[in-house]
Protein backbone atom coordinates (compact mmCIF):
# COMPACT_ATOMS: atom_id res chain seq x y z
CA UNK A 1 0.00 0.00 0.00
CA UNK A 2 1.17 3.51 -0.79
CA UNK A 3 -0.03 6.48 1.25
CA UNK A 4 0.60 9.94 -0.22
CA UNK A 5 0.59 12.97 2.07
CA UNK A 6 -0.55 15.86 -0.13
CA UNK A 7 1.16 18.39 2.13
CA UNK A 8 4.53 16.78 1.33
CA UNK A 9 4.16 17.38 -2.42
CA UNK A 10 5.63 20.59 -3.74
CA UNK A 11 3.69 22.91 -6.01
CA UNK A 12 5.19 23.49 -9.46
CA UNK A 13 4.56 26.80 -11.21
CA UNK A 14 4.87 25.70 -14.80
CA UNK A 15 3.43 28.88 -16.31
CA UNK A 16 3.03 32.24 -14.56
CA UNK A 17 -0.15 32.05 -12.47
CA UNK A 18 -0.59 28.27 -12.91
CA UNK A 19 0.44 25.96 -10.07
CA UNK A 20 0.21 22.17 -10.14
CA UNK A 21 1.04 19.17 -8.01
CA UNK A 22 0.36 15.51 -8.67
CA UNK A 23 -0.85 13.32 -5.83
CA UNK A 24 -0.82 10.02 -7.71
CA UNK A 25 1.63 9.69 -10.59
CA UNK A 26 4.20 7.21 -11.92
CA UNK A 27 6.97 9.01 -10.06
CA UNK A 28 5.38 8.23 -6.68
CA UNK A 29 4.15 4.72 -7.43
CA UNK A 30 0.87 4.97 -9.35
CA UNK A 31 0.53 2.34 -12.08
CA UNK A 32 -2.74 3.15 -13.89
CA UNK A 33 -4.17 6.56 -12.92
CA UNK A 34 -2.84 10.07 -12.34
CA UNK A 35 -4.54 12.46 -9.94
CA UNK A 36 -3.37 16.05 -9.84
CA UNK A 37 -4.41 19.38 -8.37
CA UNK A 38 -4.09 22.67 -10.20
CA UNK A 39 -4.76 26.30 -9.33
CA UNK A 40 -5.03 28.95 -12.03
CA UNK A 41 -5.10 32.64 -11.20
CA UNK A 42 -8.05 34.56 -12.69
CA UNK A 43 -7.73 34.93 -16.46
CA UNK A 44 -5.23 32.07 -16.85
CA UNK A 45 -5.88 29.14 -19.12
CA UNK A 46 -4.88 25.65 -20.11
CA UNK A 47 -4.21 25.99 -23.85
CA UNK A 48 -5.85 23.65 -26.33
CA UNK A 49 -4.24 20.23 -26.10
CA UNK A 50 -5.04 16.52 -26.17
CA UNK A 51 -3.99 13.25 -24.51
CA UNK A 52 -4.22 9.59 -25.48
CA UNK A 53 -6.21 8.97 -22.28
CA UNK A 54 -9.48 10.19 -20.77
CA UNK A 55 -9.26 13.10 -18.33
CA UNK A 56 -11.88 13.98 -15.72
CA UNK A 57 -11.65 17.53 -14.35
CA UNK A 58 -13.51 18.45 -11.16
CA UNK A 59 -13.93 22.11 -10.26
CA UNK A 60 -13.35 22.68 -6.53
CA UNK A 61 -13.31 26.49 -6.54
CA UNK A 62 -13.73 29.37 -8.97
CA UNK A 63 -15.25 28.85 -12.40
CA UNK A 64 -14.03 27.84 -15.85
CA UNK A 65 -15.05 27.92 -19.46
CA UNK A 66 -14.21 24.56 -20.99
CA UNK A 67 -13.65 23.89 -24.70
CA UNK A 68 -13.85 20.20 -25.61
CA UNK A 69 -13.79 19.23 -29.30
CA UNK A 70 -15.57 22.43 -30.29
CA UNK A 71 -18.18 22.35 -27.52
CA UNK A 72 -18.15 25.08 -24.86
CA UNK A 73 -19.49 24.82 -21.31
CA UNK A 74 -19.02 26.75 -18.09
CA UNK A 75 -18.50 24.87 -14.85
CA UNK A 76 -18.17 25.80 -11.20
CA UNK A 77 -17.64 24.05 -7.87
CA UNK A 78 -19.21 20.62 -7.60
CA UNK A 79 -19.04 19.84 -11.33
CA UNK A 80 -16.87 17.43 -13.30
CA UNK A 81 -16.07 17.67 -16.99
CA UNK A 82 -15.28 14.34 -18.65
CA UNK A 83 -12.85 14.76 -21.55
CA UNK A 84 -12.66 11.71 -23.86
CA UNK A 85 -9.29 10.41 -24.99
CA UNK A 86 -7.83 12.37 -27.95
CA UNK A 87 -10.41 15.17 -27.56
CA UNK A 88 -8.89 18.62 -28.11
CA UNK A 89 -9.61 20.57 -24.95
CA UNK A 90 -8.63 23.53 -22.83
CA UNK A 91 -10.15 25.83 -20.24
CA UNK A 92 -10.07 29.40 -18.97
CA UNK A 93 -10.39 30.67 -15.40
CA UNK A 94 -13.39 33.05 -15.67
CA UNK A 95 -14.09 33.95 -12.04
CA UNK A 96 -12.64 36.76 -9.90
CA UNK A 97 -11.14 34.08 -7.67
CA UNK A 98 -8.62 31.41 -8.63
CA UNK A 99 -9.79 28.30 -10.46
CA UNK A 100 -9.04 25.23 -8.34
CA UNK A 101 -9.38 21.85 -10.05
CA UNK A 102 -8.65 18.20 -9.43
CA UNK A 103 -7.86 16.17 -12.55
CA UNK A 104 -7.81 12.40 -12.83
CA UNK A 105 -6.31 10.81 -15.90
CA UNK A 106 -6.36 7.29 -17.26
CA UNK A 107 -2.56 7.01 -17.23
CA UNK A 108 0.01 7.79 -14.49
CA UNK A 109 2.15 9.96 -16.80
CA UNK A 110 0.62 13.15 -18.15
CA UNK A 111 1.61 13.39 -21.81
CA UNK A 112 0.24 16.53 -23.46
CA UNK A 113 0.14 17.41 -27.14
CA UNK A 114 -0.51 21.13 -27.64
CA UNK A 115 -2.46 22.26 -30.69
CA UNK A 116 -0.32 25.40 -31.19
CA UNK A 117 2.95 23.41 -30.87
CA UNK A 118 2.21 20.11 -32.64
CA UNK A 119 5.83 18.93 -32.86
CA UNK A 120 6.54 19.10 -29.13
CA UNK A 121 5.27 16.79 -26.42
CA UNK A 122 5.19 17.68 -22.72
CA UNK A 123 5.33 15.01 -20.03
CA UNK A 124 4.97 15.09 -16.26
CA UNK A 125 5.05 12.37 -13.65
CA UNK A 126 7.75 10.13 -15.07
CA UNK A 127 9.91 8.14 -12.70
CA UNK A 128 13.15 9.11 -14.49
CA UNK A 129 12.65 12.82 -13.84
CA UNK A 130 11.19 12.60 -10.33
CA UNK A 131 7.88 13.74 -11.76
CA UNK A 132 9.12 17.09 -13.12
CA UNK A 133 7.38 18.47 -16.19
CA UNK A 134 9.60 18.31 -19.24
CA UNK A 135 9.44 19.23 -22.88
CA UNK A 136 10.28 16.57 -25.47
CA UNK A 137 11.33 17.71 -28.92
CA UNK A 138 11.40 14.98 -31.61
CA UNK A 139 14.87 14.32 -32.92
CA UNK A 140 16.59 16.09 -30.01
CA UNK A 141 17.87 12.86 -28.48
Amino acid sequence: MLVIDHDQIDWEEWRPGVRSRAWATASNGAKQVRIAEQILDPGNRAPLHWHYFEENITVVGGAARFHVDGEIAEAGPGTTVIVPSTAVHGFLSIDDSALHIIASMGWPINEMHYVDDPFTVYRAGEIADSGARRRLVPGAG
